[in-house]
């Protein structure tokens, strides 16, 4: 499987990034002016850190957190830190700090690499930062304070997950499906290496959380591995998905390149049989899932015909791709009615920039009904909830040997 999109979207990708860097650059320097004495400003890599992000969408966020995040880039030597509810902190580019310490402010020496509060040394464990075998992509293996506001339900309130257990139970499931993604649609990977290369898994009934990614901590994936049959068919999907979503919010820093209207502009509203309201799905939003269901479609059909999943595997990974279909088709019709004929309605919204993504995401819809028809047309995905699941899957498709 190919990915004719990618060369459509790098210089529209070069451009977002460097509109988020001078945000976060303007936003350092309205902190502290001299902040820059410092830190190296013409870096491209420093200004991604996701946590800044977290920072400055924090409302409670503290100067102390900032230091702490800025000890992994400054060339400066004396921070203070601050250690969370287990005794840990985290500082990015350095890895994670493991105290008997626990919900404490500390003084953090780079230079030195020792600790002190009030004048008095405290005893550490540094573990580095954890890394996919052999990827460059980061596992945030620990719950990070600056990251909770990321978690919450649907009445917009925070919830705890769990986040140590899982990511040790599903790391050898995400190492393969990264590896997998790298090693099939490399155009792909390079993608997610340069625009999302962090990763947190959490365990969270469903209910309470999907998998996601945010404008609070661009350049993360986060990945809920709820489902206790959960393997790299899942995270193949997922970080497909979540990565695109991260790779969409820089590509629309500069929105104006690809809508002719606003882009809270609703195209669906979502509501129960009584007619209660649950949510409107704007042009922003739809964009963001048309490219979402691409990635997943030429992630999962790359394994397939890499062979890299056994036939369980590949049953769900097809089951996975027929519901896509399914969501990538009702999200085209919002927009073009009549999505094999013509892109009318689609100029009503879209910029040429626009709409040449929208016409790959479409043509790659296209290819893939066709290339899977005969296998699919018979599944029943009648059962299924919001997030594909298996074991209602095969419920109604049982698997033949």
């Amino acid at each position: 499987m190919n990915n004719p999109l990618q060369p459509i979207l790098l210089p529209f990708l070069e451009q977002g990034l460097e509109t988020q860097n001078q945000n976060i650059k303007l936003l350092l320097y309205k902190r502290d002016a001299d902040i820059f004495n410092s830190l190296d400003f013409e870096s491209e890599t420093i200004y991604q850190e996701p946590l800044f992000f977290s920072y400055f969408n924090n409302s409670d966020s503290n100067i102390v957190q900032l230091e702490q995040i800025l000890a992994g880039f400054s060339n400066g030597n004396k921070f203070r830190v601050q250690t969370d509810k287990f005794g840990k902190f985290y500082i990015p580019n350095i890895g994670w700090f493991i105290t008997d310490k626990k919900n404490e402010n500390l003084v953090f020496y780079k230079n030195e690499m020792f600790l002190k509060k009030e004048d008095i040394k405290v005893d550490f464990t540094l573990e580095p930062l954890s890394l996919i075998e052999n990827i460059p992509i980061e596992i945030l293996k620990y719950p990070i304070p600056l990251l909770e506001q990321c978690f919450f339900n649907v009445d917009k309130k925070l919830i705890e997950v769990e986040i140590e257990k899982i990511t040790k139970e599903h790391l050898e499931h995400l190492t393969k499906a990264y590896q997998f993604i790298k090693k099939n649609i490399p155009t792909q990977f390079q993608l997610i290496e340069k625009y999302a290369n962090k990763c947190m898994v959490f365990n969270v009934n469903t209910y309470e959380r999907n998998s996601f990614a945010t404008m609070k901590a661009v350049g993360i994936g986060f990945y809920n591995a709820y489902q206790e049959d959960y393997d790299e068919v899942f995270f193949v999907d997922d970080i497909a998905h979540q990565t695109g979503h991260v790779i969409f919010y820089t590509l629309l820093s500069n929105i104006e390149n690809f809508f002719n209207v606003p882009k809270e502009t609703v195209l669906e509203t979502i509501e129960l049989p009584n007619g209660t309201f649950i949510e409107n799905r704007d042009l922003y939003v739809l964009f963001h899932a048309l490219y979402t269901y691409y990635t997943s479609f030429i992630c999962l059909d790359a394994c397939i015909g890499a062979g890299d999943f056994d036939k369980r595997q590949t049953h769900e990974a097809k089951g996975r791709i027929a519901f896509y279909i399914n969501k990538c088709y009702n999200d085209l019709i919002l927009i073009d009615h009549e999505p094999f004929n013509t892109e009318e309605n689609a100029l009503k919204y879209f910029t040429e920039n626009g709409l040449s993504i929208y016409k790959e995401i479409k043509n790659t819809w296209l290819e893939m009904s066709k290339k899977w028809f005969d296998e699919v047309k018979v599944y029943d995905l009648s059962n299924q909830p919001y997030n594909f699941t298996y074991s209602k899957f095969i419920e109604l498709n049982p698997l033949t040997y």
